[in-house]
């Protein structure tokens, strides 16, 4: 089992080796993701835009019912005050009463009605439960005064309320006040239950979908829960009657669209995300399918593919520009001898410490492969100077002097190396270079293995030209 140091090493490694995958894989899921938040967003203003819609009708809706009732209630005072301009000269008590009996009986949510001669409460339908009122002088009631003078100042109706009522409860009040030959006479007062009347003209339109409130301009609940007007998604409106500065509040119940929107914005990460994994396996497998194409799948170095593709370019790019370039034909000495007498296990496992060994003697833009067997070649790229080819050999014949520890056993090994050059000025191919190579290496098992020789041009010039 893994410890974390292991675990991390791991993930590094798979990091840094399919770095470009997870890069790509990124990209493709920060386009999906950006698509789809696009896609969302756009929809979401839509739905919003929709929802405005319907509110702003519900809202529409919900007006024009007050004001309709609102209008059949207060007509009432204007046909008492025609009444009232034609007989002011001979009002009797009891007919006004029977008047305003006559008109309370035919409105619903009507509390009462009320005639004031000046500015004194003199008639009341009906009086029970209103007694409280008959004889108050409007002038000594500072909650309503301002109203009421309004009222009278403008030669027209004013609404106000739910306010506190001197009979006690709270209403709207609709105040009218009585012109006769152009001076003030008195005021008509039409209270109206505000609860019954708001529960009547609403009670046929609510509905699942939308919560609404109204509140007065000094922010005082009219109807509903005034919260309303502080939470989120809230859409407010003034109101279209002239007598009531109301604002009213219109919030949906339920926020389908926020829901809706959170669902398809995780189903967007959701499908960016196995986007962008599907598109790093297949990079990945297609790195690894292309890497098994070019790599020896024991040890992981090069194959004889990769070597010839990595020495064309090394060779041009050595002759373009004039560089130092070296090749090393590596042997392992008695490999099938130890391999017998090992076993093929302690040999495939032996191979990989081999090739472990090489790659730590050359730089990480150099290139070892493994063409057969026991068989190696290094490409030396871009050598300062010819004889660093030298060197590199002399190492390697040094690291292969120490035992191998290979599953349990202590495996002594050694290597012969055959190196090849090519210089500045020269002219060359890599089939002639390998061959060169090759001939070195065969000198080197020839002298006693355990060594390496580098071709020399001039003694081995005969067997090119056979």
């Amino acid at each position: 089992m893994m410890n974390s140091k292991q675990m991390t090493t791991k993930l590094l490694s798979e990091i840094k080796n399919n770095f470009s995958a997870m890069a790509i894989a990124s990209a493709v899921f920060i386009v999906f993701f950006v698509m789809f938040e696009v896609l969302i967003s756009a929809e979401s203003a839509k739905a919003d835009a929709k929802l405005r819609v319907a509110a702003s009708h519900y809202v529409a809706t919900l007006k024009s019912k007050v004001d309709r009732e609102l209008n059949t209630l207060l007509f009432v005072s204007n046909g008492l005050s025609s009444y009232l301009t034609i007989y002011h000269h001979e009002l009797d008590h009891q007919r006004v009463q029977n008047v305003l009996a006559d008109l309370y009986t035919r409105t619903n949510n009507v509390r009462n009605l009320a005639i004031a001669v000046g500015y004194t409460i003199t008639y009341m339908y009906p009086i029970q439960s209103n007694e409280k009122a008959i004889g108050v002088d409007y002038r000594n009631l500072p909650q309503q005064w301002p109203k009421v003078k309004e009222a009278i100042d403008r030669h027209q109706g004013v609404l106000t309320g739910p306010l506190d009522l001197v009979q006690g409860g709270r209403g709207l009040i609709y105040r009218y006040p009585v012109y006769i030959d152009q001076k003030y006479w008195g005021l008509l007062s039409t209270v109206i239950n505000s609860d019954a009347f708001f529960d009547s003209a609403f009670r046929p339109l609510l509905n699942d979908e939308f919560d609404f409130a109204i509140r007065d301009q000094h922010g005082k609940a009219v109807y509903g829960d005034s919260d309303l007007f502080h939470r989120q998604g809230a859409i407010i409106s003034t109101s279209d009657f002239p007598d009531a500065a109301w604002e009213w509040v219109v919030l949906q119940k339920t926020e389908k669209a926020p829901q809706l929107i959170v669902i398809a914005r995780l189903m967007g990460i959701v499908i960016a995300v196995l986007l962008s994994a599907l598109v790093y396996f297949l990079l990945r497998e297609r790195k690894m399918l292309t890497a098994l194409a070019m790599h020896d799948s024991l040890t992981g170095l090069a194959n004889r593919r990769l070597l010839d593709f990595r020495l064309e370019q090394a060779l041009a790019h050595a002759k373009r520009f004039k560089r130092n370039l070296a090749i090393l034909f590596v042997d392992i000495d008695h490999f099938k001898k130890l391999n017998d007498t090992y076993g093929h296990d302690v040999g495939d496992a032996l191979l990989k410490v081999i090739a472990t060994r090489l790659k730590s003697a050359i730089r990480d833009v150099d290139t070892v492969s493994r063409i057969s067997g026991d068989e190696f070649v290094i490409v030396l790229d871009e050598l300062n100077d010819i004889n660093d080819a030298n060197v590199v050999a002399g190492k390697i014949v040094h690291l292969f002097k120490e035992h191998a520890e290979v599953l349990g056993e202590r495996v002594p090994m050694s290597v012969s190396i055959g190196v090849a050059s090519f210089g500045q000025d020269g002219e060359e191919t890599t089939k002639r270079l390998l061959k060169k190579a090759d001939i070195a290496l065969y000198e080197a098992k020839g002298a006693g293995r355990n060594q390496f020789r580098v071709f020399t041009e001039v003694e081995q010039k005969s067997l090119f030209d056979s």
